[in-house]
Order: C-alpha cells, then sequence, then structure tokens
C-alpha cells in the first residue's frame, strides 16, 4: 500500500533535501533530485515499503550517483564537427512517430486538465526546465509552492497515464 505522499513529503522532503544540498553544494538541484525521489515512490504504487525513511533515502542515494555520473559525462572532450558527419542518422520508423505523436497529444491532453497554475508550474519546470527556484521566482511563489504544484501534475499524470 502506497504510503500519504504528503504526509511523507512535509515529514522527510526538508531532511532529504539537506541531506542532498550537503553532498551537492547546489540547493537548485538538491530540490530537483527531492522532487525526483518523490516521483520515484510515486512511479512504483505496488511496492511493499517498511521503512519509508531509509528508502526514500535510497532512491535519493542513487539519484546523486546517477546525477554525477551524468556530470561528469558532460565534462567529455568536445568532438570535431567533421566527425558527427559520420555518424548515421537515427530517424524513428514512421510507426514509432505516429505513436510517439500520439503520446505527446495525450500528454498535452492530460496538462490541459490541470489547474492553470499547476499548468504553468509544469511547463515551466518539465518542458521550459527552470529549478524550482527559478520557477519560484518567476511565479513569485514559495519553491514548497511549486514542489506542491509539481506533485499535484506528477500524481495526475501517472494516475491518468497508468490507467491506459
Amino acid at each position: 500500500m502506497q504510503p500519504d505522499l504528503s504526509l511523507v513529503f512535509s515529514t522527510h522532503g526538508s531532511e532529504l533535501r539537506s541531506y542532498l544540498q550537503h553532498r551537492l553544494g547546489d540547493g537548485h538541484t538538491a530540490s530537483d533530485l527531492v522532487q525526483d525521489t518523490f516521483l520515484n515512490v510515486l512511479e512504483r504504487p505496488d511496492t511493499r515499503i517498511n521503512d519509508i525513511r531509509a528508502y526514500l533515502y535510497a532512491i535519493a542515494r542513487n539519484l546523486l550517483i546517477n546525477h554525477r555520473k551524468q556530470e561528469a559525462r558532460r565534462r567529455t572532450e568536445t568532438v570535431a564537427p567533421e566527425a558527427f558527419a559520420q555518424i548515421a542518422a537515427d530517424q524513428p520508423s514512421p510507426e514509432d512517430a505516429a505513436d510517439s505523436r500520439l503520446q505527446l497529444e495525450r500528454i498535452h491532453r492530460l496538462v490541459r486538465e490541470l489547474p492553470r497554475r499547476t499548468q504553468e508550474i509544469f511547463v515551466l519546470n518539465r518542458i521550459d526546465g527552470l529549478t524550482h527556484a527559478e520557477v519560484a521566482r518567476e511565479l513569485r511563489i514559495s519553491e514548497s509552492s511549486v514542489q506542491k504544484h509539481l506533485a499535484l501534475a506528477i500524481a495526475h499524470m501517472t494516475r491518468h497515464l497508468r490507467a491506459r
């Protein structure tokens, strides 16, 4: 049975953010990883969780490791533009392209079902790539409000995408 994520977030969210911020030295990325941690819990509703705090920390630690790996890959040497001419184009099949369009239309519809403010926050964060702090600053609201709206949006999207 899935725990009440609102209660879990209010109980462990700040502590988890502090843990990640201490290891990253970056509060914005820490906030994003906290959001992703709770998204992971939300995406696995059938998982039996005996100790939610330990489970959250395990997910956060794995996300932190993945984040550091991605950062290391980004710091690799650049490749000369001529080398890209040797790479074959990776074009999706017509069926894959049509399926992707249908999925995208479904996601657009689900986003339009959200309350206007939640839509705005979701688009700024997940589509435009703004951090929680940037969204909060842009909309003149608290980061906590941004996180709550994103949690609602993600729960809505997940619930309807699973019903597929």
